[in-house]
């Protein structure tokens, strides 16, 4: 049975009207890349939290105001900016806090200082399409059948040859390679909604 999926221009139009849960709909799918990019730029998990919640807020302030132009950028990147900002602030922060008294351990970070804009967008990108794509896999696993997904997961994420896949599955050669075809069109299809450009790419 196929899994609930929500594109992400759906949720964006349920922002703007009286839908509750929106919010947290919303919040539950973009907040795992922010958290994961504000540790990687030096913030501790309750700044990383702060970071994270400010930019939400702030996002949802200029959506609701009309400041959020699909045409012009993607989502991601709107949230980049904002989500840079806030990091940027936080370090002043750290940098005005007094010093760690001797032999306390800094805790690990991506990087020791705050990055350039465009350091920090690559990183933002990766972890950005990294996210995307696990969403985008884990609805995939809930939509086809288990052995057609293990034919797609084989040959694509481990590239294991066809024949060798059908042998393993039970499956003919053409019906492993129909099984990836399909999978990869879904599987974009499914990148395009979670990025809330389908409309636009169409």
């Amino acid at each position: 049975m196929a899994v609930q999926w929500e594109t992400t221009t759906i949720l964006l139009e349920q922002l703007q009207g009286s839908h509750d849960d929106a919010w947290q709909r919303f919040t539950n799918r973009f907040r795992p890349p922010m958290l994961r990019f504000a540790r990687r730029c030096g913030l501790s998990d309750a700044q990383a939290e702060d970071a994270v919640q400010d930019t939400l807020v702030k996002f949802i302030e200029a959506y609701r105001l009309g400041q959020y132009d699909r045409t012009r950028g993607r989502l991601g990147a709107w949230l980049f900016a904002l989500m840079f900002q806030s990091i940027r602030s936080h370090r002043r922060d750290d940098a005005r806090a007094p010093r760690q008294a001797p032999g306390v351990i800094d805790r690990t970070t991506f990087f020791s200082a705050l990055p350039d804009e465009d350091q920090a967008h690559q990183a933002w990108e990766q972890d950005w399409e990294q996210h995307t794509i696990e969403s985008c896999i884990a609805q995939l696993k809930g939509e086809i059948s288990p052995s057609h997904f293990r034919a797609f997961e084989l040959t694509t994420v481990r590239s294991v040859p066809a024949a060798e896949v059908a042998a393993q599955l039970g499956l003919t050669r053409d019906a492993v390679y129909q099984a990836r075809y399909r999978a990869l069109k879904r599987l974009e299809e499914l990148r395009s909604q979670f990025q809330g450009i389908e409309e636009l790419a169409s």
